[in-house]
Parts: C-alpha cells; structure tokens; sequence
C-alpha cells in the first residue's frame, strides 16, 4: 500500500492500494468510530460498487445509508445538495456520524460541501472511483457545487479525514473518463516535471496497478505538498489552476457537455500557445506539452470564439478586483502566476 500523508486544517492519510474498496469498513474504523454512515454515489458507482462499500462497512459495525443521484455534472447543483442534507437529516444523523463519497470529482465535490455544511460539519471520507478524482479532486479539501452562472460558485474549504483510492475501480473506466483524467494528469507534468515526465511519456495503463500506483501517489504529493502551504489559495495553491481558466469557460459554454479533464487540457494547449508566441515558454517543452496533449489524443476545441470565453471569465472565481490569475508555464517545472487586468485579456490572447 501506498500511504500519502497530508497535513493541512486536518492531518490525513491518503491511501493507494488495489482492491481497497473491499476493506473500506477496516480502514475507517482505525480512525472513526461505530456510527451511521452514508455513502453518497451517482446511479452507475452505486451499481458497480456500492454493495462492497457497504458490506465491508456492516461487516466492521457501522449503520449504512445510501444516497444515490443521476451521474453528471448536471446534477452538481444546489437542488442535490439540499436533497443530501435533507436525507441526512431525515435520518436523524448527528455531528458524531459520517459521510462516505464514493464516486468521481462530482460525488466528491457534493458529498463534502454537504458535510461540510450539514449541523456546520460533519466527517468525510473520499473513495474516488475515476482517474480524474483520483489525482486531483479528492485531495486538498475543495468542495462545491456549480450555479447556473458559474462553476464551483458555491463551496467551502473542508477537509475530509481520509482518502482511500483503489485502482481495481479503474479497470471498469470508460476511455472518455480515462481521457478526461490523463488531462489533470499532463496539467501534473507541467506543474511539477520530474519523475512524471518518463511516466507519462511511455504511456499510463490503468490495468497496472503498479504503474498506475506511482502516477497516482506523484500527482497526489505534488497537490498535498501545496495544499499544506496554502490550504485556501491566498497564493501557492493558485498553480494548480494551470488551464482551469479557460477550460471553465469551455465547461460553462458547452452546457457542462465537455469533460472537465478534457477542457483542462484544452486550456492547458491555449496558455501554452499563448506563452510560447510571447517568448516565455521555450521551444523544446511547448513541444513535449502539445506532443503529451496528442499523445493522450485531447481534442481541440473549437466551438467558442475567445470572446465567448472571456465574457465567461467575468464570473470565474479567480477573478478579484477586476483582475484575473492566470497560471503561465515559462517552462515544465516552472509555472507563475500572473494577475491580468480582464479588459487586457483579449489583448493578451
């Protein structure tokens, strides 16, 4: 087993290991003790792996409840989020109990907002299910919902008090949320280089768990190590960001149509083009990012004029005091921030 240990408003571990989803109840009760549970998934987690989850929960002696919505981004909205607390309620849950989000970045997001909310919060354990969550969306805390104006306007910094990753759960992902995670993945290798350069120029296997082990357990330290320096995202955090700005604008324009790891990687090959045209980023690794992008076969996305997006960056969250972060790679290993006016940003582009 692999163990990451992230210390932010909690300490936690995160842990990687094959077939973990069998040994869920054993794992939370090192830390928490008998109490009710609720394990939120979508409709399609729940049929494949919501009866483990909640055997090895019985088996260990907790009271298990299960919640369960239609899979999508869609139904990551404030309507779900008031049913879950409302189901929570209903059920006489209380400030001692527990929250299990089992599922992909959607389920993640939701079931942590509600728990952190619920009696002004409650415990939560993330089991991700998708590479996407995996590497990214469980860990560090973010919780939120989206709004019809907006991605993630709606959310809070929570912690939850363990993450438990099996990557048997990968073998029954589908290529479009393989695809959709190797965009976060690549956003990872330009952040940080390193090791996950070779890793992930010879190519990611889902069906290696040993393989996929390390690439999981590298994202997951190099976003554990700025999340402890900046929980909240006053600053650090900011670069993990890389391509978000334009792939929220994408994700809001295509009605939340496009995967969000697709769109990350789209906004990656655009502030990558930007910073290779003005003399910031160098040759040799503007052609390793657009090589990995074509690598992992990541679309171009041509749908949305530059002005539709930045009409939507008007109510991105990064934006303050009329000025926009943007995350600029000067090279693999070498990102900065940098605060742009929003009326020069179409300048900038």
């Amino acid at each position: 087993m692999e163990i990451v240990k992230v210390h932010a408003s909690k300490t936690y571990d995160i842990k990687i290991e094959k077939d973990l989803l069998y040994t869920v109840g054993e794992e939370i009760s090192t830390i928490k003790p008998k109490c009710k549970v609720l394990v939120v998934s979508d409709d399609i987690v729940h049929d494949l792996y919501g009866k483990i989850v909640a055997d090895s929960l019985i088996t260990c002696g907790y009271n298990v409840f299960e919640y369960t919505f239609p899979h999508g981004e869609k139904s990551k909205n404030l309507i779900t989020y008031g049913n879950i607390l409302n189901f929570l309620a209903e059920s006489a849950f209380t400030r001692s109990d527990l929250v299990v989000a089992l599922g992909g970045g959607v389920t993640g997001d939701m079931a942590g907002f509600a728990a952190s909310t619920y009696m002004r919060g409650i415990d939560y354990v993330q089991v991700p299910t998708t590479l996407l969550s995996m590497i990214d969306s469980s860990v560090g805390g973010k919780t939120a919902v989206d709004l019809p104006s907006g991605k993630n306007l709606v959310g809070s910094f929570y912690q939850p008090i363990m993450v438990l990753i099996d990557t048997a759960t990968l073998t029954t992902l589908p290529c479009t949320e393989y695809k959709n995670g190797m965009g976060e993945g690549i956003k990872y290798v330009v952040l940080d280089g390193g090791e996950l350069i070779p890793i992930v120029e010879k190519g990611i296997r889902c069906s290696c768990a040993n393989e996929i082990g390390k690439f999981i357990k590298l994202c997951v330290t190099s976003k554990a190590n700025i999340v402890e320096k900046d929980e909240k995202e006053s600053n650090l955090r900011r670069l993990l960001n890389l391509g978000h700005t334009f792939a929220h604008s994408i994700e809001k324009l295509s009605n939340y149509t496009i995967p969000h790891g697709v769109c990350v990687a789209e906004g990656l090959r655009i502030i990558s083009d930007i910073s290779h045209k003005q003399g910031k980023l160098n040759d040799l690794d503007y052609n390793k990012i657009i090589n990995l992008l074509e690598k992992y076969e990541m679309p171009r996305i041509t749908d949305y004029s530059m002005q539709d997006m930045i009409n939507v960056m008007n109510v991105d969250k990064k934006v303050e005091n009329g000025n926009i972060n943007f995350v600029i790679p000067y090279a693999i290993g070498d990102c900065r921030i940098e605060s742009i006016p929003l009326d020069k940003v179409k300048d900038l582009i």
